[in-house]
């Protein structure tokens, strides 16, 4: 990962660290005792140590051209290493299909990625000192055999006891920096956002619920530490007494040492080199297998970023998908014996439930909230697959048609709709990609939403940045937004209309204007509309009364009217709040 967001660079990094801690170091020490080796025998002249103030020197000026390389580019290869995670992130995030995120499990998998630079981060560090560790373990045991040939496997010994006490160690606390630790970090986030987004700030003032709010963060966040600290604590000791039993290996390998040089067996200048090199011998082999097993925790941290980025959706198209006949009219929508429960739940939302939309018709879905009307909807853009039964796009089974062909038929207008905090032009262009943009479709697709209405009131008209986010951004009221949204599902100009809500925000007036322009505008597409709002949906060609998960009442405002049945009380009810 590190090689594809920063290239040969990534190498040169590494190569600097080790360079830095480790070659650098053992040729100093080398060089230090030849010097001392000279003075003991008294045989120091310029000509015999000029070879080893040159290789000094150039050591040197590797190390500062190293150094400078990276004290002025580590940061931004940091930098660009944390922007290739997040577009890796975010790519997947487009990859994934609605049924996917709407899995609790899922959720829970992205809010553990909120650490997840850091950590690879960590991961790339933890990787270097591990092949400093090695290296430097290498080189001082082929030094220190020369003299001790037992010493690296009498050390390596003693290390042991400190590796199992550290990798217990992690086995037991790494929960708490993952799995533990997510249902926290959803509720942190949740809150924040709760507080800082505009959407939902104003409540949370009027209602002064932010310290509500914050106890909750407290009260999870008092339950996780206390639980971590009683697992984290007691390892204290452990390692402690491990790393005496390590220290204790190195006093006696250097008393060892000391005998041989009173003993003449060797020089001022060896002496220092064996206890260097001793020393790196001890605090490497220990950084190896401490490197070694916190890679291993890590690891397990990790496998949350692999098992997100080999997450798959959970509808997918066919391998081999059959084409929709072409015609010049949207197709016939069939729903046939369908019966429908979302996952891990018993209660069926659609039961045997049947329905035939023909080529377009306008059809409005009403009924009380739970009735089945944006589950009906899902299930019509294949957000879940069906349980029984089968849905038929002109005779073709939705399940063997290719799914982002489809989508291209369909524009749609949800009722928690996207407001996109870019441009004007940019939040009606978002409807067709494939067409790019087309000044003349734009226009029209304003024109017909009513957001033309304000359009020349904005600074900039078209290329106006909308929202708060930005710098230079002016916010539109609910109203203002959803005719926008509306101009993007015009723009989409495909053989069907889904719009869920359309004009909950909208004033009266407008609503009329707007469900004209569909009645004329939109006459050879199929419009399929949910709302609350009976005089929007009062001019459909065929109203359905949902129940249950059940067409109850079907057919035209008068005939229902007349029918005396649900519609006909809703209807009433609505209406004398006009009175």
């Amino acid at each position: 990962m590190a090689w594809e967001a920063n290239g040969w660079y990534a190498i040169l990094e590494i190569a600097s660290k080790l360079y830095d801690s480790t070659v650098y170091p053992l040729v100093q020490v080398f060089l230090l005792a030849k010097l001392l080796d000279l003075m003991g025998a008294g045989g120091v002249r310029f000509g015999n140590i000029g070879w080893i103030a040159l290789v000094y020197l150039a050591a040197t000026v590797v190390k500062l051209a190293l150094k400078s390389f990276g004290d002025v580019k580590g940061a931004y290869l940091q930098t660009q290493m944390e922007g290739f995670i997040d577009l890796t992130i975010t790519k997947k995030l487009t990859e994934l299909d609605p049924a996917t995120f709407e899995n609790p499990e899922f959720q829970s998998t992205v809010a553990q990625l909120e650490g997840i630079k850091g950590t690879l981060q960590m991961h790339l560090v933890r990787f270097t000192s591990l092949l400093d560790a090695i290296f430097k373990f290498v080189t001082a045991a082929i030094v220190v055999s020369a003299t001790f040939p037992w010493l690296a496997p009498l050390i390596i010994l003693a290390t042991i006891p400190s590796y199992l006490a550290w990798d217990r160690f992690r086995i037991k606390t790494w929960p708490y920096y993952v799995e533990k630790k997510s249902i926290v970090t959803r509720v942190t986030q949740y809150v924040k956002n709760l507080l800082s987004s505009d959407s939902t700030s104003k409540e949370a003032a009027i209602f002064q619920t932010g310290p509500v709010l914050l106890d909750k963060i407290k009260k999870e966040q008092t339950v996780y530490f206390k639980d971590f600290a009683h697992v984290n604590d007691p390892w204290v000791g452990n390692i402690l007494i491990a790393r005496i039993l390590q220290f204790g290996a190195f006093v006696y390998t250097q008393y060892l040492n000391l005998v041989k040089v009173f003993g003449g067996g060797l020089s001022v200048g060896q002496f220092t080199l064996v206890f260097q090199q001793s020393l790196n011998l001890t605090l490497s082999a220990e950084e190896i297998l401490n490197q070694y097993s916190s890679i291993s925790a890590r690891n397990k941290y990790l496998d949350k970023f692999f098992e997100f980025l080999n997450t798959e959706k959970v509808i997918k198209s066919p391998i081999h998908p059959t084409a929709i006949p072409a015609k010049p009219r949207p197709p016939i929508i069939e729903f046939k014996n369908v019966s429908f429960r979302y996952p891990n739940t018993e209660r069926l939302i659609l039961d045997n439930f049947d329905l035939r939309i023909v080529s377009g018709e306008k059809i409005a879905l009403v009924g009380e909230n739970g009735a089945g009307k944006t589950t009906l909807i899902k299930l019509l853009l294949r957000f879940y697959d069906v349980v029984e039964g089968e849905i038929l796009i002109d005779g073709v089974n939705i399940k063997d048609v290719d799914l982002a062909q489809w989508h291209k038929q369909i524009g749609a207008l949800f009722q928690d709709f996207i407001k996109y905090q870019f441009t004007f032009k940019e939040n009606v262009y978002f409807g067709d990609l494939t067409h790019g943009m087309e000044e003349k479709m734009l226009r029209e697709a304003i024109e017909k939403s009513g957001a033309d209405k304000y359009l020349d009131t904005l600074p900039d008209k078209y290329d106006q940045v909308l929202g708060k986010m930005f710098e230079g951004g002016i916010d539109l009221s609910g109203g203002q937004w959803q005719k926008l949204a509306l101009a993007r599902a015009f723009y989409r100009n495909a053989p069907v209309l889904i719009l869920d809500e359309p004009t909950s925000a909208i004033d009266a007036k407008a609503e009329y204007e707007i469900f004209q322009n569909v009645q004329k505008l939109q006459k050879d597409k199929t419009v399929i509309i949910i709302s609350h709002r009976f005089s929007t949906v009062r001019n459909a060609d065929r109203i359905l009364v949902l129940d249950e998960g059940r067409i109850i009442e079907e057919g035209d405002h008068e005939k229902l009217m007349k029918k005396k049945g649900l519609y006909a009380e809703l209807f009433n009810l609505q209406a004398q709040g006009y009175k």
